[in-house]
């Protein structure tokens, strides 16, 4: 005759599902392939030694360590360089170039394109617009100004040109800090915009606006 069946407490049956629950074999089946190789990979870092003198030496947590360093370096590598294009987009457009008239500008453009520069030569020529704009009156010279921001001001100035500006403004951004090469058509549809404002007065209300202002406020 077998053993009468087992009517165990509520309390007791929660106890006796938890350690039930708890078996490894339970965990495993839970956990699926991917905890089954790492412990593959654990086991397998748990068993490399050395034999030196007799003595069994384990490296496989210096390996652990070495493949850990190894990752923070790659992920310092990959994602530094992204962080600090991203926040160079707020970094300022002329103050590395003080002192530099716009012809300065647009000569050292010109032999940035003699030898096919065109990123290089790009982003000096864009500089002599912003830089010719606060030689005519129009600007005020001010620290801290990015490619867009230039774009805007001068387009507000040159409504005609505006969105022409706004686009090499952009191209300014996506070579400084996105990594986009630019081409010898970007650079030569620069030069012609350059060239036009060159020969262009600012709208008179923009104009008046800006001398007001300048009146107003001290500098």
């Amino acid at each position: 005759m077998g053993s009468p069946p087992l009517e165990p407490s509520r309390d007791e049956a929660q106890e006796l599902l938890r350690e039930e629950l708890a078996d490894p074999e339970y965990q495993r089946a839970f956990t699926g392939p991917l905890r089954d190789a790492i412990d593959a990979v654990l086991a397998w870092l748990g068993d490399r030694a050395l034999s030196i003198g007799g003595v069994q030496i384990p490296y496989g947590p210096l390996v652990l360590v070495a493949l850990l360093a190894a990752a923070i370096v790659l992920c310092i590598l990959l994602v530094r360089p992204r962080l600090q294009r991203a926040g160079g987009v707020a970094d300022e457009l002329l103050n590395a170039e003080t002192g530099l008239s716009a012809e300065d500008l647009r000569g050292r453009a010109g032999a940035h394109l003699g030898a096919e520069r065109f990123d290089d030569a790009f982003r000096d020529l864009f500089r002599a617009v912003v830089r010719s704009a606060e030689e005519r009156d129009l600007l005020s010279e001010q620290a801290g100004r990015t490619a867009s921001e230039a774009a805007r001001a001068v387009g507000g100035l040159f409504p005609e040109q505006a969105e022409a500006l706004h686009r090499c403004g952009e191209l300014f951004n996506l070579s400084h800090y996105g990594g986009r090469p630019l081409s010898a058509q970007d650079m030569e549809q620069l030069r012609q915009l350059e060239e036009t404002l060159r020969r262009t007065e600012p709208s008179l209300s923009h104009g008046a606006a800006h001398r007001a202002a300048r009146l107003v406020v001290p500098e």
